[in-house]
């Protein structure tokens, strides 16, 4: 589904991501790994043109996407999430999933003039479809509340909530267990399994939380210094020498 070949990126004399090709099959729940500074999140950015990659390409189902805006990649049905949940603070929860969807006519002012009971069907489709993943998510008893008031592991499931109201076709999720507590964890991995086996989503998802990597990833890609170091299983990478020894400090020996 997403092919990165070759990719580079540096910053100065920082060489951020070098020579790296990996691919993330449809389907699946894939997961990255690597130490700070192995150039994971930086892959992201590149992938979602957040960063124009200085070599290599990015194919999507295919089709070529390095250079594209974000704007442009999102219109793929490309979604990512961040380390540090970017929510609007000052909106509910509600709002916050209501404003994701594409092409909704009452953006544009003349249309709530000349045409407002199709203004109000469509945003009346979309807070039920809103409501339903608030439903999932469990987060439907805080609809109301603004959402900068909300736990960071609400917010990472606000985070979820609202790719889902983008019909992704892949999410890259960036350290999506970063403190979250354990119970909403396990609501967040449960959410994350179910949305892949049952909606098809594809996940692509960078963690240092071994043990989310382990029970939720398969494959698990391991990257150092800017490239991909090895791929497999989670079992095979537990018992991988080299990634043991730099990456898990040999707890799973």
């Amino acid at each position: 589904m997403l092919e990165v070949q070759n990719l580079e990126k540096s910053f100065g004399g920082l060489k951020a991501v070098a020579d790296c090709s990996l691919e993330v099959k449809e389907g699946l729940i894939t997961g990255l790994i690597g130490p700070n500074g192995a150039g994971k999140t930086t892959l992201f950015n590149v992938i979602t043109g957040h960063y124009k990659p200085d070599k290599g390409k990015i194919f999507f189902q295919g089709e070529e996407i390095d250079g594209l805006r974000p704007d442009q990649i999102f219109q793929k049905k490309i979604y990512r999430t961040f380390q540090i949940t970017r929510e609007f603070s000052q909106m509910t929860v509600l709002e916050n999933l209501m404003i994701m969807p594409e092409g909704q006519i009452g953006e544009r002012i003349w249309n709530t003039w000349f045409r407002p009971p199709q203004v109000k069907k469509q945003e009346k489709a979309i807070r039920e479809k809103a409501l339903d993943v608030l439903e999932f998510v469990e987060l439907i008893d805080l609809k109301n509340e603004y959402a900068g008031s909300l736990s960071g592991g609400q917010k990472k499931l606000l985070e979820l909530a609202r790719s889902m109201m983008a019909d992704p076709k892949i999410v890259l999720l960036d350290e999506p267990g970063a403190g979250v507590n354990p119970t909403l964890m396990k609501k967040l991995i449960a959410n994350i399994e179910t949305l892949c086996e049952e909606k098809g989503i594809t996940f692509f998802l960078i963690e240092h939380d071994m043990d989310l990597v382990m029970k939720l990833c398969n494959p698990v890609i391991v990257m150092s210094e800017g490239k991909k170091l090895a791929e497999g299983t989670a079992d095979e990478i537990k018992h991988n020498e080299e990634v043991l020894e730099a990456y898990l400090g040999g707890q799973y020996r």
